[in-house]
């Protein structure tokens, strides 16, 4: 297990070593997705003080191929860690797939701005992975407490949702 594995974080540099770059690139896509997750966020907790790996696994669960799963186990690595889309590639994932996390990674001004270059963009893959992560951001069974913030939220992910259900049933992908 790489867990106790310590990644290489050099400015301008290469954030893994040879060693682990090899390491990753023969493990399946699935395994190796994992294995990332949960070096990258061990000790990160969501919003409901659950560690956030469970978020992750849960956006993943339902879909069936691997290479899905390992999407969806990945939604948040560009967004939320220091990897790049390089070291994606140097991990051994391919285009596509760095494509559909790099569509999931909110770089805009604004949510509204975030949701509809998801809806421009039109990647299936994307749409499904992000109704998985908004329906489980809406779980407010998963908070401890809930404040007028955490319903506010909840109302953005509730129309980010039915804008991509629209998009979904309105237009052949």
């Amino acid at each position: 297990m790489l867990l106790g594995m310590r990644a290489v974080f050099l400015l301008g540099g290469n954030m893994f070593s040879e060693e682990e770059i090899l390491y990753f690139k023969n493990l399946g896509i699935l395994k190796r997705s994992m294995e990332l997750v949960k070096m990258l966020f061990q000790n990160k907790l969501d919003k409901g003080n659950h560690t956030y790996l469970e978020h992750l696994e849960h956006v993943s669960q339902d879909f069936f191929s691997e290479r899905k799963k390992a999407m969806a186990l990945m939604h948040d690595v560009l967004e939320d860690t220091s990897i790049t889309s390089e070291d994606l590639k140097n991990l051994g994932y391919d285009d596509k797939f760095i494509e559909v996390l790099e569509i999931l990674t909110n770089t805009h001004d604004t949510y509204d701005e975030y949701i509809e270059y998801i809806l421009k963009v039109n990647n299936k893959d994307a749409f499904e992975i992000k109704m998985k992560d908004l329906l489980h951001n809406m779980d407010l069974t998963r908070l401890s407490k809930i404040t007028t913030r955490d319903l506010k939220r909840t109302e953005k992910y509730w129309k980010a949702y039915l804008k991509i259900i629209q998009k979904l049933e309105g237009e052949k992908l």
